[in-house]
């Protein structure tokens, strides 16, 4: 048995009260004055046999009635199925989730507070303690208001797991969940629930469209060019209208298109009005389920690909002539030289390539900058070796140690170089010996993720490794004259634009872009020091204030919802950032999920759900009996306080 209400208990103490009043109302015996002793013992007969019996009936009957009542307002339930144990609190308990991601968000605006509302209370009167979760962080909630929608998918994890971290499910005869959604992974999250009563009330969402992925261009853009972006549209299987779709960048529309149903993606022509950051948006129109009409992004139209090179000011520089090269040959390059007192300098928010001439000559600050730039989606150039924080950024397990020798060390070009590099001359260079390494530095194996270029005995010479987003390119000698004479050799230009080149699509335009739920990254540089703080413009119009850590880098976890965020310092834009809501929760959430041969029931009627969940509740309420016995005393009593009182 289980009181819902077991404060009420504390009033027991009260069923007493009829005894205590009785007691203090019993009156005293008065003297008779007769004539026989005999006539005064028969009277105190009477007297007894009339408490006996009448008076002890009024006051079990009026004790019982106190009783009852406390009882009816401790709100006893039976378990029928569990036996007579007595417990003083819910022993059921029905978590109901909530689909509050975000393809699931008009439904959640659609569904009514009110019903939700009636559906906790008629719950807890049938002995259910409720609780309350939205599916993006699985935290319980007392009240349904809390659950708000979310610009995210379903939180990784499982449901029992989260909620063992916030309450004993131990204490709990019985556990039920209600899961109300369009069906979106119902099944692998609450079939694994076990013993648990499962109830799904479906809310299907109707015809909808979604713009859900881009495909940007491979490089760097001009100030003018113009540009094509793919636009990858999902849409229901049953829809059969046409949309427009708008493509507005930096807050002007520049183009629009129709798109037709069964069209699954469309290019669309953009272009650059003023050189620097393309803030784009494509948006579909007349789409009554807009969670996922829209879709950003940022494109840098700087001109060309920042090429930033770290280098000691020599007699002979030959990074001017790798400099003059790529001016010659009109390569889409910009190339910054750069002193390594100037390494506070380094622009690192717009990706490219920056070049080490000598690693070991940066200290901590510089590789954790470096370290976040790669991170992003930058390429790093090192050369030689650079202590600790080198070994660790290139993921070495092993110290390196220097090794120079008199002779020059023998090189050849592995087949994954052959395709990387596609430069027959540096081959035909190395195959002919006129490529000299005389110092190198070794270690216990080869640690390079890819090895392009390597000694005769094994070890590495030239390669990269990944990290991240982007890739750290390592030749394995120092830079300079006495270490190699790659400086020296007509290829070596070629060979560093090539690689300035080479990075991947995703590099030059997905460190611009990230999705609800991701730490941003901002890269503002040093700047020099003034009292106007950094702020990070929010699409909703509000505004963070922010400072840089001690590597000028911005960290920013707060990107709760779709669309454009920008650092500024006054009115000057240094970065910005697109934020979208994952490719999956873009798609076009109207299709019915397979849910047969499940033990859920399942149902898109509210009442039929609360029907279904109160038949398989096996308690049984019993203070209505309660107040009906109290109604039969209440009866009985006065019957009983209206006989004479010659009554035997």
């Amino acid at each position: 048995m289980t009181f819902l209400s077991p404060s009420f208990l504390w009033f027991l103490p009260l069923i007493t009260l009829p005894v205590i009043i009785h007691l203090l109302a019993k009156r005293k015996s008065k003297l008779i004055d007769f004539p026989s002793l005999k006539f005064l013992k028969l009277l105190e007969q009477d007297a007894l046999k009339k408490f006996n019996v009448k008076q002890l009936i009024l006051l079990i009957i009026r004790t019982l009635m106190i009783l009852l009542i406390i009882l009816a307002f401790a709100r006893p339930n039976l378990n029928v199925s569990g036996g007579f144990q007595l417990y003083t609190q819910n022993v059921d308990i029905l978590v109901v989730a909530i689909d509050n991601t975000a393809s699931n968000s008009e439904n959640l605006d659609a569904l009514s507070g009110s019903w939700l509302e009636t559906f906790q209370s008629d719950m807890e009167e049938k002995g259910y303690r409720v609780l309350f979760c939205g599916l993006t962080d699985f935290n319980l909630q007392s009240q349904y208001t809390d659950i708000t929608p979310e610009f995210s998918g379903i939180h990784d994890g499982s449901l029992v797991d989260a909620f063992e971290d916030q309450i004993d499910l131990e204490q709990f005869r019985e556990k039920s969940i209600l899961w109300i959604g369009d069906g979106q992974d119902v099944r692998e999250y609450i079939e694994t629930l076990g013993d648990w009563n499962k109830f799904v009330l479906l809310r299907t969402i109707e015809n909808d469209f979604g713009v859900s992925n881009l495909k940007l261009p491979h490089r760097g853009i001009h100030g003018g060019d113009a540009y094509q972006v793919q636009v990858d549209i999902a849409h229901a299987l049953e829809v059969r209208e046409s949309l427009a779709l708008e493509l507005i960048v930096n807050e002007a529309r520049q183009n629009q298109t129709v798109i037709l149903p069964e069209v699954p993606s469309v290019e669309m022509l953009a272009r650059v009005g003023e050189p620097g950051f393309q803030s784009g948006r494509f948006e579909l129109g007349s789409d009554e389920h807009n969670y996922n009409n829209s879709r950003h992004y940022v494109l840098p139209a700087a001109g060309k690909i920042p090429v930033q090179i770290l280098r000691s000011s020599k007699a002979l520089d030959f990074w001017s002539i790798v400099s003059q090269s790529a001016a010659e040959q009109e390569v889409n390059l910009d190339i910054r030289l750069l002193d390594y007192s100037e390494s506070d300098n380094l622009t690192l928010n717009q990706g490219g390539t920056v070049i080490v001439e000598d690693a070991s000559k940066l200290v901590d600050y510089n590789w954790n900058r470096l370290k976040s730039f790669v991170s992003q989606g930058g390429q790093l150039i090192l050369f030689g070796a650079g202590g600790d924080r080198f070994q660790e950024l290139l993921n070495f397990n092993t110290s390196l140690n220097t090794e120079t020798n008199p002779f020059p060390l023998g090189l050849f070009v592995t087949p994954p170089g052959k395709k990387a590099l596609k430069s027959p001359p540096l081959e035909t260079a190395i195959a002919q010996n006129r490529l000299k390494v005389y110092q190198r530095f070794s270690s216990g194996s080869a640690e390079l993720e890819e090895t392009w270029i390597r000694y005769l005995d094994g070890q590495a010479f030239l390669g990269n490794t990944r990290l991240n987003e982007g890739r750290v390119i390592w030749f394995n000698t120092e830079f300079g004259i006495r270490a190699n004479n790659l400086p020296l050799l007509g290829v070596f230009p070629t060979l560093i634009l090539q690689l300035c080149q080479s990075q991947e699509i995703k590099d030059h335009t997905s460190q611009y872009n990230a999705e609800v739920g991701d730490t941003l990254h901002f890269f503002p540089g040093s700047i020099e020091t003034t009292n106007t703080p950094f702020n990070i413009q929010r699409p909703d119009g509000t505004v963070d204030y922010l400072t840089p850590d001690s590597n000028y880098v911005i960290h920013y976890a707060s990107a709760n919802i779709p669309g454009i965020y920008s650092v500024t310092r006054g009115r000057q834009v240094l970065q910005p950032l697109a934020v979208n809501i994952s490719a999956y929760e873009a798609q076009a959430h109207s299709r019915l999920y397979d849910l047969s041969d499940s033990d859920m029931f399942i149902s898109n009627d509210q009442h039929l759900i609360v029907t279904e969940i109160l038949d398989r509740h096996s308690g049984i309420a019993l203070w209505p009996i309660f107040l009906i016995l109290l109604l039969l005393l209440q009866v009985i009593e006065t019957y009983l306080s209206r006989i004479k009182s010659t009554w035997r």
